[in-house]
């Protein structure tokens, strides 16, 4: 009895020492240590955290994307502003749709946003005088890219097809005469007419028509003196100043460019 009385007060306390050192050892193991993703601890003297915010964008002209060019679509009635604001004087309205059915394009020459937030576009209209434009809000219209282009030398009296900046094709063209100029500038297709929506022969098997006006004649034929690119059924006049405005060229060519120009498709008329 006194060899159990004088060894038990020494080994309890070792085997309680032996355990917690086995419990402090897997604490560590399971924690690894302080948890580097737990929550911070706050100061409760330095008050609630500050909220989250997102950074405000910066106002000033935006790029849309890396498309050779972007066409505007009406998606609804359109009113057309002499600067980026609610506030500027209304300068022309457009129907959400032609009388065809197609919505109204314009072709995208810029786009920025305000101060406040709001996006605006500006386009070049399908308005005297040539090489009008203005801006509309970003909501009245949805965007599109347009990867195909015309252009048009009346010198040589020939226009080319490109695909971004590649040139497709070229074709010869008839022009307008010395008293009924085709007019130049940058223009777009707005319309896309065949048979039996345009029933004039001149035309040939598809008109597209520009946002482009001839400087001479106010009205021709059934319109307002609009111009466009149509074809004929008179192919031995390609090459000549024939018209009276429009840029005409064979059935075949004038087809593949309705099958590939889009509306709003950049039209350039050079001299």
């Amino acid at each position: 009895m006194s060899e159990l009385k004088a060894h038990r007060p020494t080994a309890v306390p070792a085997a309680l020492a032996a355990v917690l050192a086995m419990v402090l050892l897997l604490a560590a193991c399971v924690d690894g240590g302080s948890d580097p993703a737990g929550p911070p601890v706050l100061d409760p003297s330095a008050g609630p955290a500050p909220p989250t915010t997102r950074a405000t964008p910066r106002a000033g002209e935006i790029k849309l994307g890396d498309a050779p060019a972007y066409v505007a679509l009406a998606v609804k009635d359109v009113t057309v502003r002499d600067k980026p604001t609610r506030t500027g004087d209304i300068i022309a309205v457009f129907p959400q749709a032609l009388p065809w059915g197609s919505p109204t394009p314009f072709l995208i020459d810029q786009a920025r946003r305000t101060a406040a937030g709001d996006v605006w576009l500006k386009v070049l209209l399908p308005k005297r005088p040539n090489g009008s434009s203005g801006w509309l809000e970003r909501e009245q219209i949805r965007i599109k890219p347009v990867t195909h282009q015309v252009v048009v030398d009346l010198s040589s009296r020939t226009a080319s097809l490109l695909h971004g900046k590649k040139k497709v094709r070229s074709f010869r063209v008839g022009v307008g005469t010395a008293g009924t100029p085709t007019p130049t500038g940058r223009f777009y297709v707005t319309v896309k007419l065949r048979p039996p929506q345009i029933s004039a022969s001149a035309y040939g098997a598809w008109a597209l028509g520009l946002s482009g006006y001839s400087e001479v004649h106010q009205t021709f034929g059934t319109g307002d003196g609009q111009i466009a690119l149509h074809g004929t059924y008179k192919p031995w006049l390609l090459g000549q100043p024939v018209s009276n405005g429009c840029v005409r060229m064979d059935n075949q060519t004038i087809t593949l460019l309705a099958e590939t120009l889009p509306l709003g498709a950049p039209v350039t008329i050079q001299a």
